[in-house]
């Protein structure tokens, strides 16, 4: 089976972007026992943007389109495969897709893609381990020079977020990693604890016990209440208060001696 080629765009005499052509041979597709009559399927190609659609074939699990379908790629590019089966009156059902990278196809054929066949496993795009048939397509017209794919290679592993460098392209979080505190920087105070690049916010503990709190101080006694003492001029008389054996009131000893100083202005 031969492939028609298109001949590769070149980059300082290497070759980067070309354009790859792709015959779409057949598939053959899980049949549905819900369909009597079959799907209609027909295949779009999808790579960097771009989109590729071939003629259907009416009602047949075993489609063969034989079509040429010319894209613009790079060593580095995914071709995405759907198969879909055309509806009239509703939208397109889709039955399985397919992806393929151009660098693991370059890689196993000494880096230049000439009437290369590959046959995909068509999966549910839901499950990828759902496989619901597969795809044939025959690749062709892309030849790539080995030390300029290893160089871009390289550019390409360096350029990604999580590279060798270890550090991440978001300057916030680069920025927040920085100003963090870190063990080594945590210095020793008397009160034990510690604090974080000297500065007085307490950071660790260094796990000694806890100084106990002092006792609080004994509250002094309630003050003792004084007895009032009579006036001698109220109650000059003591021989009649001691003849009472209860509480005399004021008012009784004021009233006693007011009798006493009486009787004792008419002598």
């Amino acid at each position: 089976m031969s492939c028609s080629a298109a001949k590769p765009g070149s980059t300082n005499g290497y070759t980067m972007k070309a354009q790859l052509q792709i015959l779409v041979l057949s598939a053959k597709l899980k049949e549905n026992k819900k369909n009597w009559f079959g799907p209609s399927p027909y295949v779009e190609v999808a790579v960097d943007g771009q989109s590729k659609k071939t003629e259907k074939c009416n009602n047949t699990h075993s489609p063969k389109w034989k079509q040429p379908v010319t894209v613009i790629v790079t060593p580095f590019s995914k071709l995405i495969f759907r198969v879909w089966s055309h509806q009239t009156l509703k939208s397109d059902v889709l039955l399985g897709m397919a992806t393929l990278e151009v660098s693991e196809t370059l890689k196993s054929n000494n880096m230049k893609i000439s009437e290369v066949v590959q046959t995909l496993q068509l999966s549910t795009d839901r499950d990828l381990t759902d496989v619901v048939g597969d795809l044939s397509v025959c690749l062709d017209g892309m030849q790539v020079d080995p030390e300029t794919f290893a160089s871009a290679d390289a550019e390409n592993l360096s350029a990604l977020p999580n590279g060798d460098s270890g550090l991440s392209s978001d300057p916030v979080a680069r920025t927040s990693r920085d100003t963090s505190p870190s063990i080594d920087s945590l210095e020793d105070i008397p009160n034990g604890r510690r604090t974080a690049n000297g500065t007085g916010s307490p950071s660790l503990s260094t796990g000694g016990p806890r100084p106990s709190r002092p006792p609080r101080p004994d509250r002094p006694p309630p003050p003792t209440p004084r007895r009032p003492t009579s006036s001698p001029d109220l109650c000059p008389d003591d021989s009649s208060l001691k003849a009472h054996a209860g509480f005399v009131s004021p008012l009784a000893c004021a009233r006693e001696g007011a009798v006493s100083r009486s009787h004792a202005s008419r002598r």
